[in-house]
C-alpha cells in the first residue's frame, strides 16, 4: 500500500507541470451490500442506499485525435453497508480513464483501485459501538465509465472489495457497491 500511496502523490505533485489538469468536485449514490463467504457458500446481506461526495482531479496523459488516457485520483468520503448498517470511509481512488474525443461530447472507461479508511460505523440508533468487528482498511477496484459534458462529469461503477473486512470472524465480509456520479470540474 506505500507503493499505492507514492504513486498517489507524485501524480498529484506532477500534475501542474504537465499543464493538463482539472479538478473538481463529485457527488452521488451509493448502493451498497455486504458479501458473506464462508464453508463454500456465498450469500448477499440487503443493499442499502447512502451517498459519497469528495475531490477529482483529472491529469491528462496522452491526447491522441481520436481520444486519450487520463488519471483521475481521488479523495472522498462514502458510506458502504447494508440494512441500516453503515461503514463510512475515507477513499482514495485513483482512476485510469480512457477517453474518446467527440468535440464537447467525451465518453469514456475507467479501472480505478482504491483503499479506503473506516470512519466510523453506525448499527440503527447505536453509534460507534460495532467499529472493533470491522477492519480499518478495505481496498478493491472499480469498473466503470461516463460521459465528459465540458466541466460536467457524470459517471457509473461498480466496486468489488477485495480485503475481508470481518475482524476476527471464520466468515468472510466484502464490500460490494455500484455507484452514480455527478462532478463539476471548476480549474481546467
Amino acid at each position: 500500500m506505500k507503493r499505492f500511496f507514492l504513486i498517489y502523490l507524485v501524480l498529484l505533485a506532477a500534475a501542474p507541470l504537465y499543464g493538463q489538469f482539472s479538478l473538481g468536485a463529485k457527488v452521488g449514490g451509493t448502493f451498497a451490500h455486504l458479501q458473506q463467504q464462508g464453508d463454500g457458500d456465498v450469500a448477499v446481506y440487503g443493499w442499502s442506499n447512502s451517498y459519497h461526495a469528495g475531490l477529482a482531479f483529472n491529469v491528462y496523459l496522452a491526447h491522441f485525435s481520436f481520444g486519450g488516457f487520463a488519471v483521475q485520483p481521488e479523495a472522498s468520503y462514502n458510506r458502504k453497508g447494508r440494512d441500516g448498517l453503515y461503514l463510512s470511509y475515507v477513499e482514495a481512488p485513483l482512476g485510469l480513464i480512457y477517453l474518446l474525443n467527440f468535440g464537447s461530447v467525451i465518453p469514456y472507461i475507467s479501472v480505478t483501485p482504491y483503499y479506503a479508511f473506516l470512519l466510523s460505523t453506525e448499527n440503527g440508533r447505536q453509534q460507534g459501538g460495532a467499529s472493533q468487528s470491522f477492519a480499518k482498511n478495505d481496498y478493491g477496484v472499480k469498473l466503470g465509465g461516463g460521459i465528459e459534458l465540458r466541466r460536467f462529469q457524470i459517471s457509473a461503477s461498480y466496486a468489488w472489495g477485495m480485503c475481508n473486512i470481518a475482524k476476527g470472524s471464520n466468515v468472510a465480509l466484502y464490500n460490494i457497491s455500484t455507484e452514480i456520479s455527478l462532478g463539476y470540474f471548476f480549474l481546467q
